[in-house]
C-alpha cells in the first residue's frame, strides 16, 4: 500500500512539474523595412519584432533575392527581448526580396512567417556564397519532454526500490 501512496505522490509531483501555464505563440508585430515597402536603397539590416519575447535558440532570418541567392550575413539572427534582427549585405538586382523568419516562441513552440519588400534601384551588391543557408533544425520540444519522462521515470524507479528494501528491512 505505501508503494502505491509513494508512487501517486511522485506521478503527482511528476505531473505539477511539467505542467506550465498556457501561452500563445509569439505574433509578429513589426518589422523593419515595413511588410511591402517599397525602398531606392537595400536595408542595412532586416528586424522582426514580435509581442513577447523571443527564446534564444535557432532563430533566423533568411533573405532571398528576386533570383533566389541569399543577402543574410549571418546563419543566426540575433535577439534580444522581444526583437531579432540580422545584417545584410547590400543588394543587388531590383526586384522583390524575401525576409523569411523562424523563432522559438516564448511557449517554445516554433514560428515561422516571412515579409516581402521590394528594391525599386538595382544595387551594386554581391550575394552572400550559399554556405551561410540556413537551417532551422532545432531541438524539438518533444524530444525535451521525452528526456525529462525518462528522468522522472527514473527516479521514481529508485524511490520505489528503496522503498520496498525499506519495507523488506522492517520484515
Amino acid at each position: 500500500m505505501r508503494r502505491i501512496i509513494v508512487g501517486a505522490l511522485l506521478a503527482g509531483v511528476a505531473v505539477a512539474a511539467l505542467a506550465t501555464p498556457a501561452s500563445a505563440h509569439n505574433v509578429l508585430v513589426g518589422t523593419t523595412p515595413s511588410r511591402g515597402a517599397s525602398l531606392s536603397t537595400g536595408p542595412s539590416q532586416v528586424k522582426f519584432t514580435f509581442n513577447s519575447p523571443v527564446q534564444r535558440g535557432d532563430d533566423t532570418i533568411v533573405v532571398l533575392g528576386p533570383n533566389g541567392t541569399h543577402w543574410e550575413r549571418t546563419p543566426h539572427a540575433t535577439v534580444l527581448g522581444d526583437s531579432m534582427w540580422t545584417q545584410v549585405a547590400p543588394l543587388g538586382p531590383a526586384g522583390t526580396y524575401t525576409a523569411s523568419y523562424h523563432v522559438i516562441s516564448a511557449d517554445g513552440h516554433p514560428v515561422t512567417g516571412d515579409i516581402t519588400f521590394t528594391l525599386t534601384k538595382a544595387g551594386n551588391g554581391q550575394p552572400v556564397s550559399s554556405a551561410s543557408a540556413v537551417s532551422n533544425a532545432g531541438v524539438p520540444v518533444w524530444l525535451w519532454i521525452v528526456v525529462a519522462v525518462v528522468v522522472l521515470g527514473g527516479v521514481l524507479f529508485f524511490a520505489l526500490r528503496s522503498t520496498r528494501r525499506t519495507e523488506e528491512s522492517r520484515q
